[in-house]
């Protein structure tokens, strides 16, 4: 697990990376994404924090590699609200969607478990302690696909998972959706990328590389 500024984690890769926000304060510690082992998950505790106090966990899309672990932290700690975009909800919630979770690649069966918050909007707060969670709508790679801004410490810090794909048509992926959504993410001009697969890039100049770069491949 490492520190990436204070008070923001990235807790490691199990499936897809797995990053962690201390606020510090009543709201606890706030997780991006869940992957799918919750041993990972668990080894926050080598840092001295509480996995009891996990009490939000936004979740980016509704890929199994994301979510698996969902589950079996909510019957480890049933404290945790779960949030995510509506359009990925049913996925989430739901039993046998196997091929928008893609838990068929995996060969693992995916259990539901229930969101405390679903989004609606281009762009939703989630307010946590002192932190702002401006989680936005980014269509692409998933019909529901969401990314998190956060910033902090004077730092914009994108929680952008999978923006680098893949794209299929049995996840409901566009890729003029993704054109649009990275072009709306490249406006914020963030600090720091914590991607899904690819770790952290920094600073805001390799960010806007990383990020065009993909829109390069993936042209409609």
């Amino acid at each position: 697990m490492k520190e990436i500024i204070k008070d923001v984690y990235h807790v490691g890769s199990s499936g897809c990376d797995i990053y962690l926000v201390d606020t510090k304060s009543k709201d606890g510690l706030v997780l991006i994404d869940c992957g799918m082992d919750i041993s990972l998950i668990k080894s926050i505790t080598k840092k001295g924090l509480d996995l009891t106090n996990i009490l939000h966990c936004i979740i980016t899309h509704c890929h199994i590699d994301h979510i698996g672990a969902c589950n079996e932290l909510s019957e480890f700690n049933n404290k945790v609200k779960f949030y995510a975009h509506e359009l990925d909800a049913p996925p989430i919630e739901e039993e046998g969607h196997t091929e928008k979770t893609a838990a068929s690649w995996y060969g693992v069966t995916y259990k539901p478990i229930k969101l405390y918050r679903k989004f609606t909007k281009q762009i939703e707060i989630l307010q946590a302690g002192p932190y702002e969670f401006k989680c936005i709508h980014t269509p692409g790679h998933t019909p529901g696909s969401i990314s998190v801004l956060l910033e902090i410490h004077g730092k914009k810090i994108l929680f952008g998972q999978d923006i680098h794909g893949p794209f299929y048509e049995s996840f409901g992926s566009n890729l003029n959706d993704y054109q649009e959504s990275m072009e709306r993410l490249l406006q914020f001009k963030p600090d720091i990328l914590c991607e899904g697969h690819f770790g952290i890039i920094q600073p805001a100049e390799e960010v806007e590389k990383y990020i065009r770069n993909y829109m390069d491949q993936n042209l409609p």
